[in-house]
């Protein structure tokens, strides 16, 4: 049993972060998120159903955490770090295929700069551990 290092348990900290901010939003107040974001195109349920997926990702954070190994992290990681690729990709694509206002252009931005970030960690880390 190998034992995640501390720069990977710090990684699924900042991980978890926003993954538990970005559940709340989705989850708890889709009408306040997409007031505040200026949304044009607004469904709550689908809000709720990507909310719920960050939720899943921000507690399998938490899991890999307290289970304190490595390889039984690996396959969740992996399967992480995929999400974060295609979330970056349509957050882009969206960000030209659907503009809006300024607000809801700045809120885009945020957002797809965070995934950014986080992947390109993630990834650095995960091949520094696993190489």
């Amino acid at each position: 049993m190998a034992e995640l290092s501390k720069e990977v348990k710090i990684v699924f900290i900042i991980n978890a972060i926003p993954a538990f901010i970005y559940a709340f939003l989705f989850l708890v107040i889709p009408d306040t998120y997409a007031q505040i974001t200026e949304a044009e195109i607004f469904n709550p349920i689908n809000l709720r159903q990507v909310g719920a997926s960050i939720l899943v990702l921000g507690i399998g954070n938490v899991l890999a955490i307290k289970r304190d190994d490595l390889e039984k992290a690996k396959i969740f990681w992996e399967i992480a770090i995929i999400w974060l690729i295609l979330m970056v990709i349509i957050g882009i694509w969206g960000a030209f295929a659907i503009p809006g206002t300024a607000t809801a252009q700045v809120g885009t931005w945020i957002a797809n700069a965070i995934l950014i970030v986080l992947t390109v960690l993630n990834i650095y880390v995960y091949y520094r551990e696993t190489m």
